[in-house]
């Protein structure tokens, strides 16, 4: 990147120095001026800064306004296929059992009684962060 820069640099003022005595075609930019070449490149960081700007904004003020006020929980899921799944929700005081699918969800069954969700992912399998330790050869992090 660095040679291309200053490749451009050395090759505009020798392609300015060597005009030719040609007809005058009138108020003509140049186009390989670094003036109109450093506007351009101007331009367009101030446009990418615009969309950084913006994407920022949204993320940070894009907040429903029901965040944190939710009764409603997912308690555990499972796969039961390539693209199916049994979830286990918790509505208020009720708990549903609800299949989900591409383009259809149904309640499978609701429970009288609350029903206690066991994880075991967690407990027989370590978190990322100790298996990254054991496998990383250069050590700590960086």
């Amino acid at each position: 990147m660095r040679l291309f820069i200053l490749l451009l640099f050395t090759i505009v003022p020798m392609a300015s120095a060597q005009e030719t005595s040609g007809p005058e075609l009138g108020n003509i930019p140049d186009l390989i001026s670094t003036g109109y070449l450093m506007q351009v490149i101007g331009s367009l960081a101030l446009v990418f800064g615009a969309v950084v700007l913006m994407a920022f904004v949204v993320k940070r003020f894009n907040r429903s306004p029901s965040v944190g006020k939710t009764h409603l929980s997912v308690l555990g899921s499972t796969s039961v296929g390539t693209r199916e799944k049994v979830v286990l929700l918790s509505v208020g005081n009720q708990q549903l059992l609800v299949g989900v699918a591409p383009g259809n969800v149904r309640a499978l069954h609701v429970f009288s009684e609350t029903v206690e969700a066991q994880d075991s992912h967690t407990s027989n399998s370590a978190d990322f962060s100790a298996v990254w330790q054991s496998v990383n050869p250069f050590g700590g992090t960086r």
